[in-house]
């Protein structure tokens, strides 16, 4: 046994060294990047992060994210569950009164859901719009992708379809959405989706008529507002070890929307999009916005091309706020390997929320990215992100094709 002396003759050189040693920057970030069993670095407006299985879900809402990370680990092949659990477990008030409280009618009163999926393995696709009376629209979504050719069905179709593969009506508009579509009238129908109409859709509530072409103005950008806390739409991103990705996405549709409209919730590459050969996305925020530009697809797209998530998510950010300088949301892409960025324009932050690796502190972490600030403009883009020059490419480069 050593006795004490030798022991501090041992142990002081050892002190001595630590006290006049300094670990390299970059061995201490490294250092601290294995320990957390994760590697994770920050660009202007994007997070990115690595890990072997992964669940993500779109703004702050945790309990959802939990469920349907609690059905990925229950063995191999799950990652269908997982999404669906997430969107179901978000069709209850604990995900904010506007996913499923009653509160975002379209303009004449009713409730009608549109939710997604998508299997990255094989591409396939199914949805459902303007359903009316069936609560659970990721299963009636789930069923289109299952047991039908087709990728979207909407209206009383889709609500027909849905009774005939055993789903019940059980999503009546109640007495909260009578008090919202009163007070939205109260105030002149404030906000609305109309313009180039009589009476100005401005202070009046209908019916409108469309103005005489002389008449017509320049177009008003008004912007999608987001609140944190209070989203009508949510979109799930689940991947396991084997790398296969499944995507999904729910909503109750904008907040007194024109009765008949589709929202980016059901459209292709708005919302979602996974392929298992190069990843995924999922975006968020103004979904008139999102599916003219199909965001989702577009991230994709750009890993195809060689792009690393962040430079993908900066880019489709890029994109949007280029054609919609009042865009609001963002976007989180995720590739084969697990390495996820987000990134964001039009609010302070981006929140969501990402379960992954092993642990309890592994589990729906809230992660928050500083978006891009819209109102520097300078020769056609916030500063940091567009070229003055409007010949020189931005974003992926891959022959001219990501322009």
């Amino acid at each position: 046994m050593l006795t004490q002396s030798v022991c501090l003759r041992l142990l002081i050189p050892l002190l001595l060294l630590k006290s006049t040693y300094t670990v390299p920057e970059k061995s201490r970030r490294y250092l601290w990047s294995t320990k957390l069993r994760q590697r994770t670095s920050k660009v202007f407006g994007t997070k990115k992060t690595q890990f072997k299985s992964l669940l993500i879900s779109t703004w702050n809402y945790t309990d959802a994210n939990l469920q349907a990370w609690s059905v990925l680990q229950q063995g191999p092949q799950r990652t269908r569950q997982a999404v669906i659990q997430g969107c179901l477990a978000c069709q209850h008030p604990r995900c904010g009164h506007l996913l499923a409280g009653g509160s975002a009618p379209d303009s004449q009163g009713d409730l009608t859901l549109e939710a997604a999926i998508m299997d990255g393995s094989s591409l396939g696709y199914g949805a459902v719009a303007g359903m009316k009376g069936v609560r659970n629209a990721i299963l009636v979504a789930d069923a289109v992708l299952r047991h039908t050719k087709h990728s979207l069905l909407v209206g009383q179709s889709a609500a027909r379809f849905a009774r005939s593969m055993g789903y019940k009506e059980d999503y009546p508009a109640g007495l909260r959405t009578e008090y919202v579509l009163k007070k939205w009238q109260l105030t002149g129908c404030q906000p609305n989706f109309w313009r180039d109409v009589h009476p100005s859709p401005m202070d009046n509530c209908g019916p409108y008529s469309p103005l005489p072409q002389h008449m017509l103005r320049q177009p008003m950008h008004q912007e999608y507002p987001i609140v944190q806390g209070h989203h009508d739409q949510l979109a799930f991103l689940a991947l396991d070890a084997e790398r296969k990705f499944h995507v999904a996405s729910h909503s109750s549709g904008a907040r007194f929307r024109i009765p008949g409209r589709v929202g980016d919730a059901a459209v292709p590459g708005a919302g979602i999009y996974a392929d298992n050969a190069v990843g995924a996305a999922v975006a968020s925020g103004d979904g008139d916005v999102l599916m003219r530009h199909l965001p989702a697809f577009l991230a994709v797209e750009a890993l195809r091309a060689g792009q690393k998530p962040g430079k993908a998510a900066e880019w489709v950010v890029q994109r949007l706020l280029k054609h919609n300088t009042e865009f609001n949301g963002g976007v989180v892409v995720v590739s084969r390997r697990g390495i996820y960025a987000a990134a964001c324009a039009g609010m302070d932050e981006f929140h969501f929320v990402v379960s992954g690796g092993k642990g309890f502190l592994s589990m729906a972490r809230v992660e928050k990215v500083k978006c891009v600030d819209r109102n520097e403009i300078v020769d056609g883009g916030p500063k940091g992100l567009f070229h003055p020059n409007p010949d020189k490419q931005v974003g992926p480069r891959a022959s001219g094709n990501f322009r």
